[in-house]
Protein backbone atom coordinates (compact mmCIF):
# COMPACT_ATOMS: atom_id res chain seq x y z
CA UNK A 1 0.00 0.00 0.00
CA UNK A 2 2.88 2.39 0.72
CA UNK A 3 3.70 2.67 -2.98
CA UNK A 4 0.11 2.79 -4.21
CA UNK A 5 -0.33 5.84 -6.52
CA UNK A 6 -3.56 6.93 -4.82
CA UNK A 7 -1.95 7.19 -1.38
CA UNK A 8 -1.17 10.95 -1.62
CA UNK A 9 -4.75 11.61 -2.73
CA UNK A 10 -6.11 9.57 0.19
CA UNK A 11 -3.90 11.54 2.58
CA UNK A 12 -4.94 14.88 1.05
CA UNK A 13 -8.63 13.99 1.40
CA UNK A 14 -8.25 12.80 4.98
CA UNK A 15 -10.10 14.81 7.64
CA UNK A 16 -6.73 15.09 9.41
CA UNK A 17 -5.24 17.00 6.48
CA UNK A 18 -5.73 20.79 6.83
CA UNK A 19 -7.87 20.99 3.69
CA UNK A 20 -9.37 17.51 3.94
CA UNK A 21 -12.82 16.22 3.29
CA UNK A 22 -14.40 18.07 6.22
CA UNK A 23 -12.69 21.43 5.76
CA UNK A 24 -15.19 22.70 3.18
CA UNK A 25 -18.39 20.72 2.70
CA UNK A 26 -20.25 22.92 0.19
CA UNK A 27 -23.16 23.26 2.60
CA UNK A 28 -23.61 19.65 3.69
CA UNK A 29 -24.05 20.68 7.33
CA UNK A 30 -26.98 22.91 6.32
CA UNK A 31 -28.51 20.10 4.23
CA UNK A 32 -28.35 17.84 7.28
CA UNK A 33 -29.77 20.53 9.57
CA UNK A 34 -32.72 21.18 7.25
CA UNK A 35 -33.38 17.45 6.87
CA UNK A 36 -32.55 17.30 3.16
CA UNK A 37 -29.79 14.81 4.05
CA UNK A 38 -31.00 12.37 6.68
CA UNK A 39 -29.74 8.91 5.68
CA UNK A 40 -27.26 7.13 3.41
CA UNK A 41 -29.50 7.36 0.35
CA UNK A 42 -30.12 11.09 0.70
CA UNK A 43 -26.41 11.70 1.39
CA UNK A 44 -25.48 9.79 -1.78
CA UNK A 45 -28.04 11.78 -3.76
CA UNK A 46 -26.78 15.07 -2.34
CA UNK A 47 -23.11 14.24 -3.04
CA UNK A 48 -23.99 13.00 -6.53
CA UNK A 49 -25.83 16.25 -7.25
CA UNK A 50 -22.84 18.33 -6.08
CA UNK A 51 -20.52 16.29 -8.31
CA UNK A 52 -22.83 16.28 -11.32
CA UNK A 53 -24.48 19.70 -11.17
CA UNK A 54 -22.67 21.79 -8.56
CA UNK A 55 -19.25 23.08 -7.73
CA UNK A 56 -17.93 19.56 -7.24
CA UNK A 57 -18.07 19.10 -11.00
CA UNK A 58 -15.94 22.13 -11.81
CA UNK A 59 -13.64 21.35 -8.86
CA UNK A 60 -13.13 17.82 -10.19
CA UNK A 61 -12.37 19.07 -13.71
CA UNK A 62 -9.91 21.64 -12.33
CA UNK A 63 -8.21 19.05 -10.10
CA UNK A 64 -7.84 16.69 -13.06
CA UNK A 65 -6.31 19.43 -15.22
CA UNK A 66 -3.97 20.56 -12.45
CA UNK A 67 -2.83 16.98 -11.86
CA UNK A 68 -2.13 16.48 -15.56
CA UNK A 69 -0.25 19.78 -15.83
CA UNK A 70 1.79 19.06 -12.72
CA UNK A 71 2.78 15.63 -14.09
CA UNK A 72 3.93 17.37 -17.26
CA UNK A 73 5.86 19.98 -15.19
CA UNK A 74 3.73 22.73 -16.75
CA UNK A 75 4.16 25.30 -13.99
CA UNK A 76 2.86 28.15 -16.16
CA UNK A 77 -0.25 26.13 -16.97
CA UNK A 78 -0.88 25.35 -13.29
CA UNK A 79 -0.47 29.05 -12.42
CA UNK A 80 -2.86 30.10 -15.19
CA UNK A 81 -5.40 27.46 -14.16
CA UNK A 82 -5.22 28.65 -10.55
CA UNK A 83 -5.90 32.22 -11.61
CA UNK A 84 -8.82 31.08 -13.78
CA UNK A 85 -10.32 29.03 -10.93
CA UNK A 86 -10.23 32.04 -8.60
CA UNK A 87 -11.66 34.35 -11.28
CA UNK A 88 -14.57 32.00 -12.00
CA UNK A 89 -15.81 31.77 -8.41
CA UNK A 90 -19.43 32.96 -8.35
CA UNK A 91 -19.24 34.97 -5.14
CA UNK A 92 -16.95 36.46 -2.53
CA UNK A 93 -17.54 33.66 -0.02
CA UNK A 94 -16.71 30.89 -2.50
CA UNK A 95 -13.68 32.87 -3.75
CA UNK A 96 -12.39 33.24 -0.18
CA UNK A 97 -12.99 29.53 0.50
CA UNK A 98 -11.04 28.63 -2.65
CA UNK A 99 -8.11 30.90 -1.75
CA UNK A 100 -7.91 29.73 1.87
CA UNK A 101 -8.15 26.07 0.89
CA UNK A 102 -5.47 26.48 -1.78
CA UNK A 103 -3.13 28.34 0.57
CA UNK A 104 -3.57 25.71 3.29
CA UNK A 105 -2.92 22.93 0.81
CA UNK A 106 0.21 24.61 -0.58
CA UNK A 107 1.57 25.21 2.94
CA UNK A 108 0.85 21.64 4.03
CA UNK A 109 2.61 19.95 1.12
CA UNK A 110 5.80 22.04 1.30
Amino acid sequence: MANHPSLPLMIWLSPAFPVGAFAFSHGLEWAVETGDVHDVASACTWIGDVLQHGSGRSDSVAASLAYRMANESDEAGVQELGELIVALQPGAERRLETLIQGQAFAAAIK
